[in-house]
C-alpha cells in the first residue's frame, strides 16, 4: 500500500489528540503487536466493506480505536486504496496570505510571459550559395549574345 504520509501524520494526530484526552489510551497505542500501518489496513478494508468512499474524521477515529482496543484484530495485509486528507477552514488571516501568493504567482508568471513575447527572435542563419550557381539560375538567354 502506498499511503500518503500526510494522511497517515493526519491519522497519527488525531490519536494524539485523543490521548490527551484519555491518557489511558496511550497504553493500547503502545501494543507492540499492533501498528499504524496495520490500523490503516483495517481503516482501508472496513471502509472498502462498508461500500462507502467518504467518511468523516469521527468514524476514523473510531475505526482505528478499534483497532488498537482489540486483541483479535490481525493485520489484513495491504489494501489498496488512496487515502485524502479534507483540509480544514481556513481563517481569514490564511486566506489573504494565500491570495496575496497567488497574486505573486500570477504577477511573475505574467513578467515572464513579456519576456518571452519581447526577446528577439532567432534569426535563421543565411544559407551559403555560390555566385555562379545563383547567376546561372538568373540569366534569360537573349538573342543578341552570340
Amino acid at each position: 500500500m502506498k499511503s500518503n504520509d500526510a494522511a497517515i501524520s493526519a491519522m497519527q494526530q488525531l490519536l494524539q489528540e485523543r490521548v490527551m484526552a484519555e491518557p489511558a489510551l496511550a497504553i493500547k497505542l503502545a501494543n507492540p503487536n499492533k501498528s499504524m500501518s496495520g490500523a490503516v489496513n483495517y481503516l482501508c478494508s472496513q471502509i472498502k466493506k462498508s461500500g462507502l468512499c467518504c467518511v468523516e474524521q469521527s468514524t476514523v477515529v473510531s475505526i482505528l480505536l478499534h483497532y488498537f482496543n482489540e486483541e483479535d484484530i490481525k493485520d489484513d495485509g495491504n489494501v489498496g486504496c488512496d487515502i485524502v486528507v479534507a483540509k480544514p477552514e481556513l481563517s481569514e488571516e490564511d486566506k489573504e496570505e494565500l491570495k496575496k501568493q497567488a497574486m505573486e504567482q500570477y504577477k511573475e508568471e505574467q513578467l515572464r510571459e513579456i519576456r518571452r513575447q519581447s526577446a528577439p527572435k532567432p534569426q535563421p542563419k543565411p544559407t551559403a550559395t555560390t555566385p555562379k550557381a545563383e547567376e546561372e539560375i538568373n540569366v534569360q538567354p537573349s538573342l543578341f549574345d552570340l
